[in-house]
Formats: C-alpha cells, structure tokens, sequence
C-alpha cells in the first residue's frame, strides 16, 4: 500500500479564489472567498488548513477543497493564519484564526453568506483549529483569546485532526512547532492549554465529526482520546475511520476516501439546518 506524503500534499493543484481579503496588517493574514453559482442565502464553510504549524505549509493545498465544496453550494473561506517560523508564537496563531473567522461578520452582506449555520473544517493542525473555533464561547473573557464578538459556529468536520494538545505532548507526537504556537515555555503555559486545546474546552456543545485514516498511526490515538473526553462531556461527537487511508487521502479531491468527507459534511449542513428551521 502507497500512501500519500507531504510532499503529494504540496504538489496538489493551486486554485484562484472568487475574493481575497485582508483581516490584518500582516502577510499571513488574510482569506480567500470561493463563493458558489447558487443563489443566497448562502451556506458558509470555514476552512483552516494543516501543516504541522509550520511556516512551509500554507493554504494553497486545500483551495481544491474549497472549489469543491464551492461547487456543493458552499460559500468557503479558507484562511491563512501566521504559524511556527513566521510569528505565530502564542498567542498570535489562535489570534489570527479568530480574526479571520470573526471577518467574515465584514462581507456577509456583500456576498449574502448565511452566518446562522457555519461549518468549521480542517485538517491535521487546522483540525485542531477547526475545533478550538468551535469551543471559543467557552474562553473566559479575561483570556487575550476571547473575542467578545466571536462567530458561533454551528458545527465541526475535523480531518484527522490533532484534537487534544495535551495528550499531543504528553505522547511527544506534537513536535516542536506545536510547543511554539503553544508557548510551552511561557510561564503561563497551563493557561494556554485552558484556552487553546479543544480538549479542555470540552463541552464543546457542538455536533463534531472526525475523520481520520486508519494507517494515521500519529493522529488516530490522539482522536480517540479526544473523542472519549468529548461522550464523557455530552458532546455529540463520531469517528468515521477510513480503512487504508493515511493522513493526506482525506484531503485529497480526487481519491476516493474524499467522498466519504463529502458525504458527511453534507449530512451534518442537513442536520444543521433542519435544527435551525
């Protein structure tokens, strides 16, 4: 069996965006909007992408996931965020993926987004991400990550994500750009664990999907883990486990594992919206 590597992962196609736009000052902050032919109201996807947190890795791998699920009828914003190597020391990483998620309050109106059912999705580091956006009203608001104006978002696709930061260093299978955005060797690190690891956010109080391969011999422990914590706390969550999937096939548009993410992040928009109506 030959399973994708990082190197596959880069080498996936580059697609423009419908939009791009700034949520910072910096390089690294900003979005691009992949909007559908549909009509609005919209439905709204918030894509973070993976990569170890590191700086090599950036967003453009999964803009084929973005034009994809924009031809679903997705409206996707996926974002790039500063990371290990390019400032993203703690706090700014979780800083930036909240600035740019809470940017999307900005251009809804310009674009007819419907905010009131937002899917966060994310893979591997942007797992992590992808969930911790989804725990943010848990954070106390004298955290420097709380944001008073916070997008809800209404549910989580997270792709063999890593879920539960402390079991990542407790396993030492975060490496060290993890204890950079983490700033384990701050003073105040345990709060940052508090504030940044979906796993102490717990309950989430949000419908949570994780989907991981089953030869991703690093992530899959950490999902489980997570996942135990998360049906202790009454969060409704799954594992779909991928059989013969690594850790790239899930992000991959033209593998055959990616139906099964299509698939499931169509079933939860429907869930979504039939609680909404």
């Amino acid at each position: 069996m030959t399973l994708l590597t990082a190197e596959d992962y880069l080498r996936f196609p580059t697609l423009a965006p419908d939009c791009r736009y700034a949520y910072g000052d910096g390089p690294q902050q900003f979005g691009e909007l992949f909007l559908p032919a549909s009509p609005a109201p919209r439905p709204v996807v918030v894509l973070v992408h993976g990569g170890g947190y590191q700086e090599k890795y950036d967003l453009k791998p999964v803009g084929t996931i973005a034009r994809a699920l924009a031809n679903e009828g997705f409206a996707v914003w996926n974002i790039e965020y500063r990371r290990a190597g390019n400032g993203g020391e703690y706090p700014n990483m979780f800083l930036d993926v909240g600035a740019a998620a809470d940017y999307l309050h900005q251009i809804a109106d310009e674009h007819r987004l419907d905010l009131s059912g937002v899917i966060s999705i994310g893979h591997s580091a942007g797992g992590h991400l992808a969930l911790w956006l989804a725990g943010r009203h848990r954070i106390s608001e004298t955290s420097p990550l709380f944001s008073a104006d916070a997008l809800p978002i209404a549910g989580v696709v997270a792709l063999a994500p890593l879920a539960d930061v402390a079991f990542a260093f407790d396993t030492d299978s975060g490496g060290d750009a993890l204890s950079v955005v983490m700033g384990r060797e701050q003073p105040t690190f345990e709060a940052h664990l508090r504030d940044a690891s979906p796993g102490e956010l717990l309950p989430l109080g949000r419908p949570q999907i994780h989907i991981v391969g089953d030869q991703d011999e690093m992530i899959l422990p950490n999902v489980r883990h997570y996942l135990d914590a998360a049906k202790a706390a009454g969060d409704e969550s799954e594992l779909i486990l991928l059989k013969g999937a690594g850790h790239f096939e899930i992000v991959a548009v033209d593998a055959p594992e990616w139906q099964f993410v299509l698939h499931a992040i169509l079933g939860l928009r429907s869930a979504i919206q039939a609680n909404i109506s």
